[in-house]
């Protein structure tokens, strides 16, 4: 019995050699899941530019805004008006305009029609 025990202890310290003493496992906190990250939201005149003088007939009006809405311009602080998206942008085709200064604003409107952002205002000359 003896040539067992001293087997047995003998057979643990080897193990305990190849495989290293036993540690008790150490618990490591997981990482907090990160909020996903909000979309940016924008509406942006990117033409006409501020300042800009205006000539001919027919300006295409290029708005930069984010997919989450609809677009819609107004001039001089008139009434609303329907842009269409095309190519990444929202456009709106300004024809029979009045010579004379100008104030141009977009805004972004979410599915239910509330008005999410606006775009600073753009003075322009039409010529």
């Amino acid at each position: 019995m003896a040539v067992k025990k001293a087997k047995k202890a003998a057979d643990v310290s080897t193990a305990a050699a190849v495989t290293g003493p036993k540690v008790p496992a150490v618990k490591t906190k997981k990482a907090a899941a990160k909020p996903a990250a909000e979309p940016k939201v924008y509406v942006v005149l990117d033409h006409p530019q501020v300042d800009e003088i205006i000539s001919g007939l027919h300006y295409a009006i290029r708005i930069g805004a984010s997919d989450n809405g609809a677009v819609e311009i107004s001039f001089d602080n008139g009434e609303w008006q329907p842009c269409r998206p095309s190519a990444g942008y929202w456009w709106f085709d300004w024809g029979y305009f009045t010579p004379g200064a100008h104030k141009i604003t977009a805004r972004l409107r979410d599915a239910a029609g509330a008005t999410v952002k606006k775009s600073p205002v753009v003075k322009c000359e039409v010529k």
